[in-house]
């Protein structure tokens, strides 16, 4: 099994296999065009991390993440956030559910975001960089792994290539989420990540946090 950064050609396996793991997501709900052009935008910017585990040629795991969160969300509005909020509303009028969610729990600070690129671009201005002043915290935010190959260690190879990616990009410490499930625990537990509580999602779903320091 090898891990590399996800290419173009890689998109609609990676895609699929989002949709098959984590079809209950909100993400997942906007459909295959939304996340196509959501891995595209994603893996194109500033900061990615995206990766991917092979088994010959095909694609058994994925990992998203990002070696600097704000910069990388910045990239990401900034070159796909037009394209990706019309994928986005297209998907919402022809479903009213997903409409209603979309602007019960996410509208308003979607609305923010876009308001902020509008009046960066309007002044020209150069996105600020990042703070020196504390830790450099990156963050992985999915952990895809096909059914066909767990238990094969393509979950923690995912893991390893991003601590090393992150380390390489001088990355203090990697923060993530995971559904509260017992098998989630017991491989970031053993893995040596530090459990630090849960949280809920604006959606309602459950989470719970954990750290790596890399140093």
């Amino acid at each position: 099994m090898k891990v590399d950064a996800l290419s173009v050609a890689d998109l609609d396996p990676a895609v699929a296999l989002h949709l098959e793991v984590l079809d209950m997501e909100f993400l997942s709900r906007f459909g295959p065009r939304f996340m196509r052009a959501y891995y595209r935008a994603w893996e194109s910017s500033t900061g990615a991390l995206a990766l991917g585990a092979f088994e010959g040629d095909q694609l058994a795991g994925v990992l998203l993440g990002a070696t600097d969160p704000a910069a990388h969300v910045r990239a990401m509005v900034r070159a796909h956030g037009a394209r990706l909020a019309l994928h986005m509303l297209g998907a919402a009028l022809t479903h009213p559910a997903l409409a209603r969610d979309l602007v019960t729990t996410r509208a308003l600070r979607y609305a923010r975001g876009l308001g902020r690129l509008v009046a960066t671009r309007l002044r020209r201005a150069t996105p600020t960089a990042p703070s020196t002043g504390g830790p450099r915290v990156g963050e992985i935010t999915h952990v895809l792994v096909d059914s066909r190959y767990q238990g094969r260690g393509v979950g923690r190879a995912l893991i390893d290539a991003a601590i090393d990616a992150s380390r390489a990009a001088n990355v203090d410490e990697l923060v993530l989420v995971t559904p509260p499930d017992l098998a989630a625990r017991h491989f970031y537990d053993a893995l040596g990540w530090t459990a630090e509580g849960s949280m809920t999602s604006r959606s309602g779903e459950a989470f719970l946090r954990y750290r790596y320091r890399l140093g």
